[in-house]
């Protein structure tokens, strides 16, 4: 392949025309010229122009093996004869006002999909707050592809920010997986003007998967009366791993007390659906729950309660739910009796997972995501840039991110 033909494979622009080539140690420099088409007024496209003022202008190209490649080029200021203005010529093959060439941000903007903005800047030998801006910029040129028409379903969950209890509350399309919109805070006065956005525009909007945040609740209950609000199964679980937990450390101190340490190391045992064990796995269970009284009796309801999300109708789980919650107060272990009494509480929402079969599985999966993403970031100083993020997140990484014109 010559060399011209090296060059406009880089460059991406038939009104820029090779002339040189120049190789340096470290890197190489092509020279070229603009076609006269493009020596036209930026204002009014006029050809009527007299050039006022030249200058020579360097810009960056995507590298040629482990050399930097340059572009030099003379750029003219024209007056114009028509529209009686002075201005710089347009450069077709240029992105804004960056130094680069427009296949060069394009480079950048794939890396990014790919790494780190560190790793990027380092890799191509920028700054970092140069390659965060010009993701940042094709981000913001993308719009939240979702239509209000077609959300049938969504889960609204928060996730972590900063240490201090600074929360970020999502809201997810639970059929496609991906966020439609986020908002710092958890509270009803931050989720209040999307979820009236949602009352207007969402008109088929029929269930919210929540965990059983009473802020949550109450706010969809004031703004969007008619959507069923479903405590979905991710939650419920949790809710009785972290009471089996609880159970687990208080039996724990106590065997402590007596010198005992037959629970130690035993957590994941319990949590576990007991299906799942391996035999050896299932006969040192077997072994914990004989000899501890309160664990068994957790455990046996905690395994139990997954026959709740089998149940066929609303009225068979109504009936599981109240024999469930009955059986576990009076079964004489405190915490487990007070997880009945949070259920009861939430009985209604437990019974609407009958009427839409929804879970926030989607959902969890993309916090998981969000966790590598800021793991990845080692967090995110830039808000406005971390919901960008948080909003092209169900095609990461998988989708290259093309340039937005």
């Amino acid at each position: 392949m010559s060399i011209s033909k090296v060059f406009y494979t880089l460059i991406d622009d038939k009104n820029t025309i090779f002339q040189k080539v120049e190789f340096q140690t470290d890197h190489i420099i092509f020279r070229a010229r603009l076609r006269q088409s493009t020596k036209q007024c930026p204002c009014c496209r006029s050809f009527d122009v007299r050039i006022k003022e030249t200058k020579e202008r360097t810009f960056r190209m995507i590298s040629i093996g482990q050399k930097r490649t340059q572009l030099k080029i003379d750029v003219h200021k024209v007056w114009c004869q028509k529209c009686d203005k002075k201005n710089w010529i347009a450069l077709p093959f240029t992105y804004g006002k960056l130094p680069m060439t427009k296949s060069f941000v394009h480079y950048i903007i794939q890396l990014t999909a790919m790494t780190t903005l560190l790793c990027v800047a380092l890799f191509l030998g920028l700054q970092w707050k140069t390659v965060k801006n010009i993701d940042k910029a094709n981000l913001s040129k993308r719009a939240k592809q979702f239509s209000f028409k077609k959300l049938r379903s969504i889960s609204i969950d928060e996730i972590a920010i900063k240490k201090g209890h600074k929360y970020m509350t999502v809201f997810t399309d639970i059929s496609t997986g991906q966020i439609i919109h986020a908002v710092e805070g958890r509270s009803e006065e931050a989720l209040r003007p999307f979820l009236k956005l949602l009352s207007k525009k969402a008109k088929r909007l029929r269930g919210i998967g929540i965990d059983m945040s009473a802020a949550y609740s109450s706010s969809i209950k004031a703004h969007l009366p008619n959507v069923s609000i479903i405590f979905d199964r991710f939650h419920v679980t949790k809710l009785l791993n972290n009471t089996i937990d609880k159970i687990r450390r208080t039996e724990y101190a106590k065997c402590q007390n007596q010198g005992l340490r037959v629970l130690k190391g035993q957590r994941f045992l319990l949590l576990r659906n007991f299906v799942d064990l391996e035999d050896e796995e299932k006969s040192s269970l077997q072994k914990l729950l004989e000899i501890n009284k309160s664990l068994a009796i957790a455990h046996s309801m905690k395994e139990q309660f997954r026959l709740f999300w089998e149940c066929s109708s609303r009225s068979a789980g109504a009936r599981f739910l109240g024999w469930w919650i009955i059986q576990a107060i009076e079964s004489g272990v405190e915490q487990l009796a007070k997880t009945a009494r949070t259920l009861l509480h939430h009985f209604e929402g437990l019974l609407s997972y009958f009427e839409h079969r929804i879970d926030n599985g989607k959902a969890e999966g993309i916090n998981n995501k969000i966790k590598v993403l800021k793991r990845q970031a080692y967090g995110y100083r830039d808000q406005e840039y971390f919901k960008l993020k948080l909003y092209n997140l169900h095609n990461f990484p998988f989708r290259k991110y093309g340039l937005c014109h």
